[in-house]
């Protein structure tokens, strides 16, 4: 019975890191075997060969032979520690964590390759595998924390965070990072201050008023100023631009901004904040906007959207391309209304952005109601609420049964109204 189970933990793994390698049957045992003889490993029917686990670690660029190494915990801890350290993993190392995580590991191990696999996922963009390793580690990860864990735990609820905030979902990131400043031990160190920033931005959208992400912007700031950290102080500043133009404290929104330009224009190498300056620009432009000074914002937004092409970040056009739809709105030319509202729309498809595409779709129903289709708004707006729910946007979700409510409201429809304005108020709770 043990030589059946052995071959079955064998020939399911070879299977996992094949999946992981994006190869098929046909491709692993082309000149090695018969895609038959490879099945039955891969099913437990039968035990493989030495030459053949030989060949096979070859092509999948993996010893087969460490699968049954009594020191892998040691090697596991080994390889997070240099991902923590440096940033950087091997294939073969990645490919040896995805192997652990098939086996019966205690949760500090756990907690290390998931964590790590997560992060790595997240900063690559590869989505769809960080979705699959969260979905795992919520089957073997407990949610009581132990003490002596806390550190584990903190690096894991930080890969969750980045992770949700990546699939903007700012109420689950909200969630986990505040999980991990609940373990924070040094509140005065690079690690707290780049977890306040975070906690910024989900709070900056999660939250109308911006009191409490401006306080997590301030905290991040200081401890950034006081390490010399020029990149993140110039990015902070910035962020606090924004916080301070949606609070309507433009002048000392337009000082934040000034300040972060300030800085970069004094570095002798300010063509690598190239992107920053382009965001600046774009926030000048909100200021710019709020003042009713449609020219001077239209001319700040180009500006952005011309640098951010020329250096290959098409997906931070959706912002000023957004603005300049709400100025073309406000000015009745609906011809630019549609032409920038598309090419937005667009960008939020090709990269995921679910959440600006919600709410670039909610501008567009808007024009079809003022332009008197109130049918397809009303079916529109419904079917973006159950987007919306279905992706977990509380902020999103309670502006459009606010919106909804009142459009039925008007149409003097106080049921349907009542119950959307009330499910509105649940979630400002």
């Amino acid at each position: 019975m043990k030589g059946k189970k052995e071959d079955e933990m064998v020939g399911e793994r070879i299977r996992q890191l094949r999946i992981h390698k994006q190869l098929t049957q046909k491709e692993l045992t082309e000149g090695i075997c018969s895609i038959t003889y490879l099945s039955r490993i891969e099913n437990g029917q039968i035990n493989p060969s030495a030459e053949f686990l030989r060949k096979v670690s070859k092509r999948l660029g993996y010893d087969l032979t460490e699968l049954s190494s009594p020191n892998r915990d040691e090697k596991t801890l080994g390889i997070v520690e240099n991902y923590k350290r440096n940033g950087e993993i091997t294939e073969e190392n990645l490919s040896y964590l995805h192997i652990q995580t098939l086996e019966l590991n205690s949760t500090e191990i756990n907690l290390e390759i998931y964590g790590v696999l997560l992060r790595y996922y997240t900063t690559k963009g590869e989505i769809e595998q960080a979705r699959s390793i969260y979905n795992l580690s919520k089957r073997f990860i407990s949610g009581e924390m132990s003490v002596e864990l806390e550190e584990e735990y903190f690096y894991y609820f930080l890969a969750c965070g980045n992770f949700f905030y990546c699939l903007q979902d700012f109420t689950l990131a909200n969630h986990y990072y505040s999980k991990g400043e609940s373990l924070l031990k040094d509140k005065d160190n690079l690690e707290a201050a780049k977890l306040y920033y975070n906690l910024s931005l989900v709070k900056q959208r999660t939250y109308a008023n911006q009191e409490v992400s401006l306080y997590y912007s301030q905290k991040a700031y200081e401890i950034f100023k006081k390490y010399g950290e020029k990149e993140n102080i110039i990015i902070v500043l910035i962020t606090l631009g924004v916080q301070y133009q949606l609070n309507n404290e433009l002048d000392t929104s337009m000082e934040c901004l000034k300040k972060a330009e300030a800085i970069i224009v004094k570095d002798k190498d300010r063509e690598k904040y190239v992107s920053y300056t382009a965001m600046i620009q774009h926030n000048m432009g909100r200021i710019y906007e709020k003042k009713k000074d449609y020219r001077g914002a239209v001319t700040y937004y180009i500006k952005s959207m011309e640098k951010f092409e020329r250096h290959s970040l098409e997906q931070q056009n959706v912002y000023p391309l957004k603005r300049l739809v709400e100025i073309y709105i406000d000015l009745k030319d609906w011809v630019l209304v549609d032409k920038y509202l598309e090419k937005a729309i667009a960008i939020t498809e090709k990269h995921q952005l679910k959440y600006d595409y919600i709410r670039l779709n909610m501008i567009k129903l808007s024009v079809k109601k003022i332009q008197g289709n109130e049918s397809s708004y009303e079916k529109g707006m419904q079917k973006l609420l159950d987007t919306a729910i279905q992706l977990n946007q509380g902020a999103l979700i309670k502006k459009i049964t606010k919106e909804l409510g009142n459009h039925f409201y008007e149409k003097k429809a106080y049921k349907k109204a009542a119950d959307l304005l009330r499910r509105a108020l649940d979630y400002e709770k």
